[in-house]
């Protein structure tokens, strides 16, 4: 370097201040992350729910059968699928661990859902799948459906999933 000349670019004190600071940035904004992140599991399984009753229920006036919507396995965390007569119309995949299913507020068996051929459910009494983080305090969302089949999308306001959606 020419005499007279000064150094150009950063020090390694400097660099190692800057890096302090965005270490202490990213120390605070990680737990909100990971609420963010939580949430729109839960937004995207709720609603790939929701689009499934919707597809069932269109799919059982079309075809004029019964459609019906069950879990895969033991649970609806484990995914479902959609059926109508011996034809899977539409399967859904295991939702991620941290979301936890449940049906209605009073914990039902995983009983299947039907829809008849005029869009009706074939319960007579309304049905709530609420979706909820069990490890932490977020909002959960319930898709519900009365006997007339129409579903609808609510988000539940005292962040206890346990309790439903009021």
């Amino acid at each position: 370097m020419p005499a007279g000349k000064p150094a150009e670019g950063f020090t390694l004190i400097e660099l190692m201040v800057v890096i302090a600071i965005v270490a202490v940035f990213a120390g605070l904004a990680a737990p909100s992350m990971r609420e963010l992140i939580a949430a729109s599991k839960l937004r995207g399984a709720s609603s790939e729910f929701y689009a499934s009753l919707l597809a069932a229920r269109s799919e059982a006036v079309k075809r004029r059968a019964n459609a019906v919507i069950e879990p895969v396995g033991a649970t609806w965390s484990t995914g479902w699928t959609v059926k109508t007569g011996g034809t899977v119309l539409l399967t859904v995949d295991p939702l991620p661990s941290e979301v936890t299913v449940q049906v209605n507020v009073t914990a039902d068996a995983t009983t299947p859902i039907t829809y008849a051929m005029n869009g009706r459910i074939s319960s007579t009494d309304p049905i709530d799948i609420i979706f909820y983080n069990a490890s932490m305090p977020i909002q959960a969302r319930c898709v519900g459906m009365n006997p007339s089949g129409l579903p609808r999308m609510r988000q539940d306001t005292n962040r206890v999933g346990t309790d439903g959606c009021n």
